[in-house]
């Protein structure tokens, strides 16, 4: 078997050049609408595409493509609650294991939901990144569930709404001691936090005047974690004297002092969240006029962020080559990306024991769900690869892949792939180079698919390959078909998307 291959930490893309712009993608001769872009859009807005959803895409125009996939995970709704949602302290007393069997269970739906339906499932991931809160910290299950379904509910909704219901948020609450900020002992943490990170940017147009006026106003809303009863709000803990914030002085309450950001701040909010969002769906260095563009847009919709994501997702610039093959995955999207590109549904994933490792796993490569690592959420980027993770990622990828040759379907649909990405040739290099780009998104330098194919060929005897006698119903092939796999996630190329 081929040695595995080299593969240096720094896996980054060069920055791309300002190019393109916010016009909606025409495809040209140039820039033709292919199954390579339709892949990346799939890529991007959740974990890939199977072969069938590339060919349906292939079918519509690039427009029509971005507003149905993104209607369709806007239009949801509200995640259905499980059973134990309402729980408190006082129903799990009698088997206190029950806290972690409902937490498994909620990991493995969202797991199961990035599979699936994936396009809301990641949005969600990304404002989990953005409205931080730990697990560990608030350690209450219908606390989590709360937080759960609301950043689901409002993943593509009103950003406005979106920041003031997550500062009532029971987990909120407690993360960031909304529950000790009180009228005779204000604590400004949550406020401080609203505006460096959650609306406006570190040091970007507030003072700590105003996030000291800002917590004085959102005094009242408490939580108590140790009964996980539901959250409340105490009238008699309000601040009721005037605050002076942002220059404006009134008896601001918590729901006009939230607001007051979106109007007195309309232009440090609407780059600041537009940006976030460029970096984490597009590239991580920011292009100025795309986001002059996008907050904009922003500004003009009242905080609704459907109209800019479908005005980023369609333009000229997300589809340009500069930005494609140009995000380095994050565990998730490394592991995930593996089964939804090999066709897997979660209904297939019939050994829980799977969901539990694929979660582990993203632990150990530093994304645990539920728990980033503290306010500021996972960096992102180059962070996710170092020395250390990097070997690591190359392992549990191929466990994943693994899981593809363990039921008899998947291994069929593996096989399927094949037959169609390459209709039904039996020429190994052929089918490599197709099952490469499928995966990848991208074609390899002639050496490393070389050493694909010396992958995809091992164990069966050379002479089958020559004179024709092997093909993609033999009962191995599945088996090939991921034995090329690990050796394509050891490559910089599997890293980007």
């Amino acid at each position: 078997m081929p040695e595995s291959a080299v593969l240096t930490p720094d896996i980054v893309a060069a920055t791309p050049p300002p190019v393109a712009s916010l016009q909606p993608y025409v495809p040209t001769a140039d820039k033709p609408w292919n199954a390579r872009r339709v892949a990346h859009l799939y890529r991007r807005l959740g974990f890939g595409a199977t072969h069938q959803q590339i060919q349906q895409g292939l079918s519509m125009s690039p427009g029509d493509l971005v507003d149905q996939l993104l209607d369709t995970a806007a239009n949801l709704g509200t995640p259905d609650p499980p059973f134990w949602a309402a729980y408190t302290s006082d129903d799990y007393a009698a088997d206190p294991d029950q806290v972690f069997v409902h937490r498994d269970q909620l990991r493995k739906r969202w797991l199961s939901e990035m599979l699936d339906e994936s396009i809301r499932a990641k949005m969600a991931l990304f404002w989990h990144n953005h409205f931080s809160t730990e697990l560990d910290v608030y350690n209450c299950n219908n606390y989590l569930w709360d937080y759960f379904s609301l950043i689901h509910e409002y993943s593509f909704g009103n950003f406005r709404t979106f920041a003031r219901e997550m500062g009532k948020n029971s987990a909120m609450l407690i993360y960031l001691n909304g529950n000790l900020n009180i009228a005779s002992e204000p604590n400004e943490n949550y406020a401080r936090e609203l505006m460096e990170l959650f609306t406006m940017g570190e040091g970007n147009g507030y003072t700590q005047v105003d996030i000291v006026n800002m917590a004085r106003a959102l005094t009242g809303y408490q939580a108590n974690m140790y009964a996980c009863l539901p959250p409340y709000y105490d009238p008699a803990l309000h601040d009721n004297n005037n605050k002076t914030i942002f220059g404006q002085t009134q008896n601001f309450t918590f729901t006009n002092a939230h607001n007051l950001i979106f109007t007195a701040r309309q232009e440090q909010v609407s780059r600041y969240i537009t940006g976030k969002l460029y970096k984490h769906y597009v590239y991580q260095k920011i292009d100025s006029t795309i986001i002059e563009g996008l907050a904009e847009t922003f500004r003009n919709s009242t905080w609704e962020l459907l109209p800019v994501l479908k005005q980023l997702f369609k333009s000229e610039h997300f589809f340009d080559d500069s930005v494609m093959s140009a995000h380095i995955r994050d565990p998730l999207e490394s592991m995930l990306g593996i089964l939804k590109s090999g066709g897997v549904q979660s209904a297939q994933m019939t050994n829980d024991d799977w969901w539990n490792a694929i979660a582990y796993w993203s632990y150990q490569l530093g994304q645990e769900m539920f728990n980033p690592p503290n306010v500021a959420g996972w960096k992102g980027y180059r962070n996710w690869i170092n020395e250390s993770t990097l070997t690591t990622r190359w392992t549990y990828s191929s466990y994943v892949a693994y899981f593809m040759t363990q039921v008899d379907e998947m291994r069929d649909q593996l096989r399927v792939l094949a037959i169609n990405l390459t209709n039904e040739s039996n020429d190994p290099l052929v089918i490599t180079a197709a099952l490469v780009e499928h995966f990848v998104g991208q074609q390899l330098d002639p050496i490393n698919l070389q050493a694909c194919l010396a992958y995809f060929k091992y164990g069966i005897p050379e002479n089958y390959f020559q004179d024709g006698t092997w093909n993609l119903y033999w009962d191995e092939a599945p088996d090939q078909i991921v034995n090329m796999l690990y050796y394509l996630v050891r490559l910089p190329e599997f890293q980007l998307v």
